[in-house]
């Protein structure tokens, strides 16, 4: 007899909720966080979830690791993994999903594009621009002491440049866009409070296969909006509702 994991999301932002299922063994089954991850929590009993407060800085400890195990004599045991990051990393865990790519044939970049060192796909995405429309402070006294309620409404502007050293990105540059229209893409979206726009008809890809010379021989790079929100909760007990009033700034 065997046990296996079953997950509803494989990828999750700060402080979002997600259930892991569990199949095989004997019931009941323990579920647990290795330590060193993400620092995620997991009810030891339901299966269920909770991501940390804050994504790591680390690029290392950006997954989590959960283990379940059963109730035999000698028990079973199984694990899966649940990535955590800010919408940014979620957009790339995106691409790097749907196209089956490796861990970090994906990723940020802010001046220099890293030149693949062997044959098939890699995307790198930037930030060309970030307009603020709201940036929001409220305060509760729900626990002991009140809480100091933060977000922020943003719309990037990002570019999406689609390398390679064969002729992978001439061929996959369209599924790149397909990733991000993707269910999977709706599902990241839905639970984690960002929207990806849609590709305006008569988008075009830029090519720049010249730029790099003989470096990177294709790249194509096209433009990709994306709305997201950051939000923190930060226990301050100096503070109470009747004294700090909301603060709301909001930019046109």
């Amino acid at each position: 007899m065997s046990l296996s994991v079953s997950q509803t999301l494989t990828a999750v932002g700060p402080n979002i909720t997600s259930s892991f299922g569990v199949s095989g063994g004997t019931a009941p089954y323990t579920w647990s966080v290795r330590a060193g991850g993400a620092g995620g929590s997991i009810g030891s009993s339901t299966g269920l979830y909770t991501a940390p407060a804050v994504v790591p800085t680390n690029p290392a400890q950006l997954f989590d690791t959960i283990l379940v195990s059963d109730s035999a004599s000698t028990p079973l045991t199984a694990q899966a993994q649940m990535f955590v990051g800010d919408p940014l990393l979620l957009l790339c865990d995106i691409i790097q999903n749907q196209l089956g790519l490796a861990v970090g044939r994906v990723y940020l970049w802010d001046q220099k594009i890293q030149e693949p060192t062997d044959s098939g796909l890699f995307v790198a995405v930037s930030v060309l621009s970030v307009k603020i429309f709201g940036n929001t402070k409220t305060f509760d006294g729900s626990g002991s002491n009140s809480n100091s309620n933060q977000s922020v409404n943003a719309a990037a502007t990002l570019q999406l440049d689609i390398i390679s050293r064969d002729m992978t990105a001439v061929r996959q540059k369209e599924a790149v866009l397909m990733a991000l229209n993707s269910d999977y893409a709706e599902q990241q979206q839905n639970a984690n409070s960002f929207f990806i726009g849609k590709i305006p008809p008569g988008a075009q890809f830029n090519n720049l296969s010249m730029q790099d010379g003989a470096a990177i021989p294709y790249r194509f790079a096209i433009s990709v909006v994306m709305q997201y929100f950051y939000t923190k909760t930060q226990s301050v007990g100096y503070m109470t509702p009747s004294t700090e009033p909301t603060v709301n700034y909001v930019q046109s």
